[in-house]
């Protein structure tokens, strides 16, 4: 393109990303507070390049777009040729006007199609103006459902919102649930169940040695002891009460029975509010197999989903994906579980 030279980042280029990001998408955001932030999320496992893509003005040496991306072998190098990729910040410059700059920046989207391996594309948490992009070009549209599992001994609520405890009636299975180590974990007992696929190795790059979340991890056992699934949980605290948040998942949740009863136990000795977990792929039955509920974002019903800063409401957020397999997403895929107040936490 004439006024644009396509630029794939490099580590010299962080300034440039931070600045753009600070200039044109939001004042202090917290991957341009904190550096080790934007480290951990997009550079490369050699550290010579970010993951960004952007459009160089040939005049002003500016980047006037860019995109950013995360595979997901950014937290497990032997996931590389799965090629499975995930957008982040995708902005082009208001404050500019030219004939190309429209143009550039779809073209630095179609770019991410053109990435090693290419196997995968998804984009969580998507705006309006995006949204019709992607269904233009034809991607598949959806949103993170939400389910639920509510304390029961709670009768005062500060986080949740018009909302009543039900218990279930139905036996409780004998499976268990604990907290446990990844160390604990032997190499290759979890089956990778779903995809855009993940590992043990993601789960401790991607989590556990997360510069600024603390995450705890539960493995849920069956009735002959043996484990069968790991999920990455965050406790969030707000006005002096807290939630619990299924963050991401490995091995099959369609093979766990009613675990509604030892839900209870782990909200009763953490005295959370409330689990959720938000989920698009997996049928809403194998949820209600668990004791969850789904939550219909028409009723009145406020699960939030907004934590810094906190706002009492429930938040859609729609997704867009490409990919030739049954696409599964989590709260933690993509850009969703980052920090966005850096200095709060």
């Amino acid at each position: 393109m004439g006024l644009y030279n396509i630029v794939y980042c490099t580590f010299d280029d962080k300034s440039r990303i931070q600045a753009f990001i600070n200039n044109h998408w939001k004042v202090n955001h917290s991957l341009v507070v904190s550096s080790e932030l934007l480290e951990f999320q997009h550079l490369s496992a050699d550290g010579r390049s970010f993951h960004y893509i952007a459009a160089e003005n040939n005049e002003t040496k500016e980047f006037d777009a860019i995109i950013g991306y995360i595979p997901t072998s950014q937290y497990d190098t032997g996931l590389l040729e799965k090629g499975d990729y995930w957008g982040a910040i995708w902005k082009i410059r208001e404050d500019i006007s030219n004939s190309e700059i429209n143009t550039v920046g779809f073209f630095l989207w179609k770019k991410m199609f053109k990435l090693p391996y290419f196997n995968s594309y998804g984009a969580i948490g998507i705006s309006n103006i995006a949204k019709q992009i992607y269904e233009a070009s034809r991607l598949e549209i959806g949103y993170l459902k939400q389910y639920y599992i509510v304390n029961e001994a709670k009768t005062e609520f500060s986080i949740a919102k018009n909302i009543t405890p039900k218990q279930l009636n139905e036996d409780r299975s004998n499976f268990s649930i604990k907290e446990i180590k990844l160390d604990e974990i032997v190499n290759n007992i979890i089956n990778p169940a779903y995809s855009p696929q993940k590992s043990i190795t993601y789960f401790k790059n991607r989590y556990e040695l997360h510069p600024i979340y603390n995450y705890k991890f539960l493995g849920i056992f069956d009735n002959n002891k043996t484990l069968i699934s790991v999920w990455a949980v965050r406790f969030i605290n707000v006005n002096d009460s807290s939630v619990v948040r299924v963050i991401d998942v490995l091995g099959d949740l369609n093979g766990i029975n009613n675990i509604y009863s030892q839900i209870q136990e782990l909200l009763s000795a953490t005295d959370a509010e409330y689990i959720d977990f938000m989920n698009h792929g997996i049928p809403a039955k194998i949820f209600k197999k668990m004791g969850f509920e789904e939550l219909n974002l028409e009723d009145n019903i406020i699960l939030p989903n907004y934590f810094e800063p906190f706002e009492q409401r429930n938040v859609k957020i729609e997704l867009a994906y490409k990919a030739d397999f049954d696409y599964v997403v989590f709260k933690g895929d993509a850009d969703q579980d980052r920090p966005n107040i850096i200095n709060s936490l």
